[in-house]
């Protein structure tokens, strides 16, 4: 992973980005790394009108993934909420530098031109995998 991790590369386009994340199908920690390297205020811009539900719900686990942690003394939680009357995601936990960036990447996807509609076309299965 170290030596795959080191030749990732921040995707100018919704198709780079999309390649990469399949290629990184079967290694969270890839897409984890793939997603941190790209700046959350880009998301607009790469994904543009070519954000898809499949990639929109698997970049909310991955930022799931980051930001939620468990220790002996500490449950960090995440929880997101689809508001569909504002077309907005929130993420709520408690404080840390991941979860900081995990709601700048869950902001950012909100300013994705198609985020509004993708919202509004997801399907009772793919809520159950937005709610986490």
């Amino acid at each position: 992973m170290a030596e795959a991790a080191k030749n990732i590369t921040p995707p100018n386009s919704a198709y780079q980005f999309e390649v990469s994340w399949r290629d990184f199908s079967d290694d969270r920690a890839l897409q984890t790394h793939l997603l941190k390297v790209t700046s959350p205020s880009a998301l607009p811009q790469i994904f543009k009108n070519a954000l898809s539900v499949p990639i929109l719900i698997d970049i909310i686990k991955c930022v799931a993934s980051f930001s939620c942690k468990w220790s002996s003394s500490v449950h960090v939680w995440v929880c997101v909420w689809v508001n569909l009357s504002c077309n907005s995601l929130l993420v709520c936990s408690s404080d840390s530098d991941d979860m900081d960036l995990a709601v700048k990447y869950v902001e950012n996807l909100t300013e994705v031109p198609r985020f509004g509609v993708l919202i509004m076309c997801l399907s009772s299965t793919d809520m159950s995998g937005v709610f986490l």
